[in-house]
């Protein structure tokens, strides 16, 4: 029997945790499965285990019907709208976000030997005529430590997060050239860009044993 637990889950400038990933990650951030503890294996293992490096997938996502920023679902391409001032009003905007290639997410680790690993992951982001969001990589690391010779109980500490993200929105005008979103048909200075957050996740954990 083991007893897992998470003594701090923090999540900064983003959503509610829930588990082991966040609530709204599109792609597991963590490389926690990679940490089995010794004790459920022969003693003769070890030596072996600790110096076992390999590479891992650990998620993929593809969007092609919505747009993702910091592993996080931004929001779903738009089709026929209508004006949020008259529901009578409405325009079929697809074109406006219509994008060559959908958005690819991979995410990973690389164990380096049996206490050490580096979480990574890619974002090839998102071009349209309207809204684009950069490419963006995560690195993160994973360091166990045993607390017993047993190696029955071990501590794992986890610090990751996306990089170079950023999401722009460009404003359609009608024929009056007055700039609006053509997500709703807004006003463009009544528009408020959905909000991105630079994620990063923090996570320790206690595992022991019995």
């Amino acid at each position: 029997m083991a007893l897992s637990c998470l003594l701090l889950f923090v999540l900064l400038n983003t959503a509610h945790a829930d588990g082991l990933e966040p609530e709204w990650s599109l792609l597991p951030t963590s490389a926690k499965s990679a940490f089995v503890m010794d004790a459920y294996l022969p003693k003769d293992y070890w030596g072996a285990l600790d110096d076992r490096n390999y590479l891992a997938i650990t998620g993929l996502y593809v969007g092609d019907r919505s747009v993702a920023a910091g592993a996080e679902s931004l929001l779903t391409l738009p089709g026929s709208v209508c004006s949020i001032y008259d529901n009578a009003i409405c325009h079929d905007v697809s074109g406006f976000y219509k994008a060559a290639m959908p958005q690819i997410l991979l995410s990973g680790y690389y164990k380096l030997d049996g206490n050490n690993a580096i979480t990574w992951g890619i974002d090839t982001g998102f071009s349209s005529q309207k809204l684009s969001v950069s490419p963006a990589i995560m690195l993160g690391i994973s360091k166990r430590w045993y607390l017993s010779e047993k190696r029955d109980a071990q501590f794992v500490f986890e610090l990751s997060g996306w990089l170079g993200q950023s999401v722009n929105h460009t404003p359609c005008y009608d024929s009056f050239n007055r700039a609006y979103y053509c997500g709703n048909l807004s006003a463009w200075s009544d528009f408020s860009a959905p909000s991105h957050a630079n994620n990063i996740y923090l996570k320790v954990w206690y595992d022991w044993a019995f």
